[in-house]
């Protein structure tokens, strides 16, 4: 096939990164006619699919695409759109996935010549990668420019461009990819992890003990409302099912030896990365000092945390807290218990010294 001696251009029907095609209609001078497409009530467009897996919440997050003509095209291709973004503003949730689009129109796009025409999609950036992280696989749109046959195989003076969707494989292959997958990536989870001991001679291994969890809201990260499970171990009562981002009455309760988690669901971890947490006990129960990972608290609350990502070299010092509860005095006499053995000792000594000196005396006296 020649070379089309006035310019095409194409207006362009499509779907999120699947097979579609449009008849644009050829005249001098050009004017492009919009028929077809799956996005029926907006001919001309291509859209652009977001998915983000491993979330239970309301997603918010930006990503932003580049768009360009890929090299060996047949001729010069203009006027199509080279940058999206899809914005999602507290993303509804389905089987934990969370999916946005936008549009992005071809309606002013010429092309010079007949044969196939490729463009890349690539998403760039992302407003919160460590969270939601940047998906690297790049897409391509393939737009076909034939002319159309009447019956008997007879070029007409219309045009047909079909568009489709491919991806890049190692091998830089351009075959069709109809039905590809839309951008994908897993949501970076991760979750905080409160482990409960107890040391001292008046120290009781069954005495329960109730905490209180605070999660501010973080703009972008965990709006409040959002909410984490509660994964425990423990036979002690008051720990609530799930704790709530911004929430006042978010309880664990835990005794010696127990482990609670926070946001660990099974496989799936659901608490997002650099969100803020402090722990708070409720009832001292007359013990004397509360530890939180070996620091002495004076108001027995824990100095705020931030979490991080599950392989951060850190994350057992800012996800994982340890609490240990001491009480050593005894409540009636207010002597040491570690004392007792010595004071037992010296009593004994003393009842062995008097039996002695009794014994001498009462000899003397004879």
């Amino acid at each position: 096939m020649g070379k089309i001696k006035n310019l095409i251009v194409a207006g362009v029907a499509a779907v999120a990164i699947t097979a579609s095609s449009f008849a644009g209609v050829y005249a001098d001078p050009v004017v492009a006619e919009y028929k077809g497409g799956n996005i029926s009530s907006n001919p001309g467009v291509f859209r652009i699919t977001r998915k983000v897996t491993n979330v239970s919440n309301k997603v918010t997050n930006t990503f932003t695409y580049s768009i360009a003509a890929a090299s060996g095209n047949p001729g010069t291709a203009t006027g199509y759109p080279t940058s999206a973004t899809i914005a999602m503003n507290a993303a509804n949730v389905s089987s934990n996935t969370a999916i946005g689009t936008v549009d992005i129109s071809f309606k002013t796009t010429t092309f010079s010549e007949l044969g196939d025409y490729y463009f890349t999609v690539t998403e760039t950036t992302s407003s919160n990668a460590a969270n939601f992280p940047v998906d690297t696989h790049v897409y391509r749109i393939v737009a076909s420019v034939r002319n159309q046959l009447d019956s008997n195989n007879i070029p007409t003076d219309k045009y047909v461009v079909t568009l489709a969707a491919n991806s890049v494989d190692a091998n830089d292959n351009k075959a069709d990819a109809a039905g590809a997958n839309a951008f994908t990536s897993a949501a970076a989870r991760t979750y905080i992890e409160v482990s409960q001991s107890v040391s001292g001679n008046m120290s009781k291994k069954s005495d329960c003990f109730i905490y209180t969890l605070t999660i501010p809201a973080v703009a972008a990260i965990a709006p409040a409302g959002d909410t984490y499970t509660v994964d425990s171990n423990s036979t002690c009562s008051g720990s609530s099912a799930t704790v709530t981002v911004g929430g006042t009455s978010n309880k664990i309760a835990m005794k010696h030896g127990d482990t609670i988690t926070i946001g660990k669901n099974g496989a799936t971890s659901q608490m997002p990365i650099g969100l803020s947490y402090s722990i708070k006990l409720d009832d001292a129960k007359g013990y004397q000092s509360t530890y939180f990972d070996e620091v002495a608290s004076v108001d027995k609350t824990m100095v705020a945390k931030t979490t991080v990502a599950q392989n951060a070299s850190d994350f057992n010092t800012k996800n994982k807290t340890a609490i240990r509860n001491d009480k050593y005095a005894d409540p009636n006499t207010g002597v040491l218990m570690d004392l007792w053995p010595f004071v037992l000792l010296v009593l004994l000594a003393g009842v062995g010294v008097f039996f002695i000196i009794n014994k001498t005396a009462k000899k003397n006296a004879e």
